[in-house]
């Protein structure tokens, strides 16, 4: 699906071109006519299942700089490379004895990490070819439902209107991750897709911040896009329902090397840390059990903060490793994750950007 490729349909149910699946069921929740086809058939980008995995040291295949998703689940840590998700976009995993779904629109973005169960039942998902405002549509193979990443659940077909429960997730370089959490696995290009050039970004200069070329958008959909910040800048988002607090990274790099942020969000409070030399954003859950704490910048390298309520010293990955709370650790906020600035744009009514 590279730019230059991607197929300009009307509604997929009107037009019917390109090479895109037809055969979902259309019953849908959203606009018909802001589903577009990708231009790839069903499975033409083939989701990965229970992929190969190899501890740290096994990674010679990664870049320090190379960026990853990265996820905890149960103490247990893994990382899933860009490299990859470019070339596949969905994972169907198991992580600390649960199972998982990880997802990643280049188009977007957007990385987001679900829960894959429905009902009780464990859903195995693959990538449609269709694209809802410019976004990764998933399919799952047990009913057919179209689910849409950034609607966070169904879009089309028998469990439209279900939800998918997000896990917390962090962008960031391969680096940063193995500092944060020393015994992850990471996701290897062992795949048994020989013919994908992993390493190689397929998409041209998309990514670029001032690239303004937005595909598969319906009229109404680019009417909504905001001109506040550049098309493709990444933030992280903190979002729920049609409200979302995002937290530009070009804003926060202009701040310092290493940024903590005391915010509330939607009546909560929350932490927001960012790391400049890796690029990367996160957001905590201010609260440790009856306290809300206040948390401010202590040091660079390595690098840690401190609460203003008991002096306790924490590290990049919300621990706490000195004073009255060590050994405790703060929560990764779970509606939390990145995607381009156009994508929140156009995903939310309410779209509140952080400002100094």
């Amino acid at each position: 699906m590279k730019p230059s490729t991607f197929a300009i349909c009307a509604a997929v149910l009107a037009s019917g071109c390109g090479q895109g699946p037809l055969d979902f069921d259309f019953t849908c929740t959203v606009p018909q006519s802001s589903i577009f086809d990708g231009g790839v058939a069903r499975d033409g980008i083939p989701a990965l299942t229970d992929p190969e995995v190899v501890p740290a040291a096994g990674a010679a295949f990664l870049g320090e700089a190379d960026r990853v998703l990265g996820l905890v689940i149960n103490g247990e840590a893994r990382a899933y490379p860009y490299n990859v998700l470019w070339w596949h976009e969905i994972v169907n995993d198991t992580l600390g004895g649960e199972p998982v779904l990880v997802t990643y629109c280049p188009l977007t973005g957007s990385g987001i990490a679900f829960d894959p169960r429905v009902n009780g039942h464990i859903r195995n998902f693959g990538v449609s070819g269709l694209l809802f405002r410019s976004n990764l549509t998933m399919f799952d193979r047990q009913t057919e439902t179209l689910w849409n990443q950034m609607l966070l659940g169904g879009m089309c077909g028998p469990d439209r209107g279900a939800a998918l429960r997000r896990l917390p997730l962090v962008e960031t370089t391969w680096s940063f991750w193995k500092t944060l959490h020393p015994s992850t696995t990471v996701m290897t290009e062992n795949t048994g897709f020989d013919d994908r050039p992993y390493g190689v970004y397929p998409y041209g200069n998309y990514d670029e911040p001032f690239n303004g070329f937005i595909n598969a958008l319906s009229q109404d959909d680019r009417a909504r896009i905001s001109d506040v910040r550049p098309p493709k800048e990444l933030g992280l988002g903190l979002a729920e329902d049609n409200s979302v607090s995002v937290y530009s990274h070009t804003i926060l790099a202009g701040v310092g090397a290493v940024v903590a942020v005391n915010d509330t969000v939607r009546g909560e409070p929350v932490l927001i840390t960012y790391v400049r030399p890796h690029n990367t954003a996160m957001a905590f859950d201010r609260r440790l059990g009856e306290r809300t704490l206040t948390f401010e910048v202590a040091s660079e390298q390595p690098v840690r903060f401190t609460d203003a309520e008991t002096g306790s010293v924490w590290d990049a990955a919300g621990r706490a490793v000195d004073g009255p709370l060590a050994g405790t650790q703060l929560l990764l906020r779970a509606d939390a994750y990145p995607a381009f600035w156009f994508a929140w744009s156009i995903y939310f009514e309410e779209l509140i950007l952080f400002l100094l």
